[in-house]
């Protein structure tokens, strides 16, 4: 009978100890890996808490930004046996889909818990205004553009607002995270949005979401997000862009130590004037579901204001300020 008992004890005790998920299992479960190896040894003693000692060398870093995230808190780091209790919690709510999502830089554990992000079939519903936006694109007087909700960024203060865009939620997530772990504050506001641009020889594989307008001349469309940056300082700018320009932008092939899936040219820029950050023009043509953004330097923008004149149901032309590497882009630089 003991026997029996200490057999059924054993054998609950070990089932508990399977299930329980280190620190390291939960940084990959919620793919944020390369985050974790963009810390330095200051940025980690400065995140975690004299409680927090018990934690293996190995692990600092990912206890760090777990804590930097809101997935943990200090309360959990006073045994190992806290800790996992709460990563098991934690591990068992990731999933789910969203169109739009807003979360505090003080916590974005909701964020990281997300499996999916959608809403971009609402988008294609503007079929007439797509439409418009290729035939301009066939007739070489636009090379991509954005959709977008309608309105989208009305509600966020424009002195105050980064707004950067990607395909990935992974690299979203470590964004955010890497954000937040720099003790940057505000809000962090996401939409979908629908890119769509010109793909051109020399830039690798072409993409599985490509079109062909005509012979030779194809169009890639795809799901992004737009992202918005709503800090609580106006200075926070600068300092976003100084850690997109060393842990989110890929400057070689083979470069190690920014966050997963960085581009050669980052796509972020503000509506108000930002020191670091250059003038462009924006076109934007709106329909009942969707508005587009047509992105360009100043002197292309009497040529498109005119195509679009008479075939949408209204259009803005106005100025924003784009990151130094989108502008290279713009002016034909793809890295």
């Amino acid at each position: 009978m003991r026997r029996g008992v200490i057999g059924l004890f054993l054998g609950a005790w070990l089932a508990v100890s399977a299930s329980a998920t280190t620190i390291g299992e939960a940084i990959e479960k919620f793919e944020l890996v390369e985050l974790v190896n963009t810390l330095a040894a200051k940025k980690i003693d400065r995140l975690l808490p004299s409680s927090a000692r018990w934690i293996a060398p190995e692990d600092r870093a990912a206890a760090a930004v777990l804590l930097a995230i809101g997935i943990i808190e200090d309360s959990n780091l006073m045994a190992a046996a806290d800790v996992e209790r709460k990563l098991d919690q934690e591990i068992k709510l990731i999933g789910g889909s969203a169109e739009e999502i807003v979360v505090s830089l003080d916590d974005v554990s909701a964020l990281m818990r997300l499996a999916n992000f959608g809403g971009h079939e609402k988008l294609r519903r503007a079929a007439k205004l797509t439409h418009a936006l290729d035939r301009a694109i066939a007739a070489e007087v636009l090379t991509g553009y954005g959709l977008r909700k309608p309105h989208v960024s009305a509600g966020t203060d424009p002195t105050r607002t980064v707004i950067y865009s990607h395909s990935s939620l992974p690299h979203v997530k470590q964004l955010v995270g890497l954000v937040a772990s720099e003790g940057l504050r505000g809000e962090v506001y996401i939409a979908p949005k629908i890119a769509a641009f010109v793909f051109r020889d020399g830039w690798g594989e072409r993409p599985e979401w490509i079109n062909e307008l005509s012979p030779g001349l194809y169009v890639a469309q795809g799901p992004e997000m737009l992202v918005h940056f709503e800090f609580e300082n106006v200075s926070d700018r600068q300092r976003f862009d100084a850690l997109v320009n060393q842990y989110a932008k890929k400057d070689t092939e083979d470069e190690t130590g920014n966050i997963i899936h960085s581009w050669w040219q980052p796509f972020y820029y503000g509506e108000t004037s930002a020191e670091g950050y250059s003038e462009i023009h924006r076109v934007t043509l709106f329909s009942k579901h969707a508005e587009a953004s047509l992105l360009m330097l100043a002197e292309r923008t009497k040529i498109v204001r005119s195509y679009f004149e008479d075939t949408t149901e209204g259009m803005v032309v106005d100025s924003i300020w784009v990151s130094a590497p989108f502008y290279r882009f713009l002016q034909g630089d793809y890295k």
